[in-house]
């Protein structure tokens, strides 16, 4: 359904305020992800004086990429196999393997849509553009009224930024700061 009157999203509305994720399996989802919570990511170390030549964005799509691939194997890319017990999987794409909506599906039965959002650090200078730049965590046309199911479905932002390798020193790697 392309668009709703105003009477039809009422109806909508009214239909599935009722079938919602409730309080607590939110907290029970938060709570088993929370060794997501100021990891430090291995899959990608810049050396500090190489990230001058970087826009923000370019930092942020790199790093969308490559946690869209890793996140359910995230003990590999990590000093930490507490990954393992996060309980996430990759979605199947409604169209081969194209990325499909929701992202990951939990052990729970919660389906996430997870959305990355880049944190400037101020400590690493870095290319700005003259225009600032818009945030980097949004939705997009996959995401309808006929593929949400109220009731399952999380949607999840967890920002990240660049600090310093704790293992090489002036060496920067995402890490997770909150979801």
């Amino acid at each position: 359904m392309a668009f709703m009157s105003e009477t039809e999203f009422e109806k909508y509305v009214a239909k599935h305020a009722v079938n919602t994720v409730t309080p607590e399996q939110i907290a029970a989802l938060r709570e088993s992800l929370m060794p997501l919570i100021g990891a430090q990511f291995n899959i990608l170390s810049i050396p500090k004086e190489i990230l001058t030549a970087f826009e923000p964005s370019q930092i942020g799509t790199i790093i969308g990429d490559l946690m869209d691939a890793c996140i359910p194997q995230l003990s590999k890319i990590t000093d930490s196999d507490a990954f393992n017990t996060v309980g996430l999987r990759k979605n199947e794409g409604i169209l081969g393997d194209r990325e499909g909506y929701p992202d990951y599906l939990h052990e729970s039965g919660l389906r996430v849509e997870l959305k990355l959002l880049f944190v400037d650090n101020p400590n690493i200078v870095m290319k700005k553009p003259l225009t600032p730049r818009e945030p980097s965590a949004r939705l997009t046309q996959k995401v309808t009224f006929k593929n949400v199911l109220p009731d399952k479905d999380v949607l999840l932002v967890i920002a990240y930024a660049l600090m310093e390798s704790k293992t090489a020193p002036g060496f920067y790697s995402p890490s997770q700061n909150e979801t």
